[in-house]
């Protein structure tokens, strides 16, 4: 009897994802219909203790190197090297620390690196989901400590309007 072999006769997808976090790839498993297969390869960040566990007090620097060359461009290059059709750079913090300018630059720069294969930049896309929807206000139940005030700074940067309660 025939199995599927998960190649992903539909779809290739790769994701950029932090090395102890298991959520992004998970999480796109769980989404992904019949045909759509996911690769992840692990850029390091620091701020995760053994056994895959995140301080939670974690500081802006190792979330904004992370975005930063050389690591994930490397990983970036080195997982275009497998036959896929778009690659999900795999952690929005970055995005809440560096802005909708730097995810700009971030999608250009990883893009140059990935032999035409697209990059998907998750806040960035967000963005151009909503407006292609028509949506100019949006409210978002978040609660990490300082984190808010970034996401409201993200969505404004695009003619968003985010409550700030």
């Amino acid at each position: 009897m025939w199995q599927p072999d998960g190649w992903g006769w539909r779809a290739r997808i790769g994701v950029l994802t932090p090395h102890a976090d298991i959520g992004p790839e998970s999480e796109l498993r769980a989404m992904a219909p019949d045909g759509v297969s996911i690769h992840a390869t692990r850029v390091p960040l620091g701020g995760y203790t053994p056994g895959g566990k995140m301080d939670q007090t974690i500081a802006d620097d190792p979330v904004r190197s992370f975005a930063e060359p050389p690591l994930v461009d490397d990983a970036a290059e080195l997982l275009a090297a497998v036959p896929l059709h778009a690659i999900v750079y795999g952690f929005t913090s970055s995005s809440y620390v560096r802005g909708a300018a730097d995810d700009a630059a971030l999608k250009n720069r990883l893009e140059a690196r990935t032999r035409g294969i697209p990059v998907v930049i998750p806040c960035a896309a967000a963005v151009l989901a909503l407006a292609s929807l028509g949506v100019t206000k949006l409210w978002q139940a978040l609660r990490i400590s300082g984190t808010r005030a970034r996401i409201v700074d993200y969505g404004q940067i695009f003619g968003h309007e985010l409550p700030t309660t």
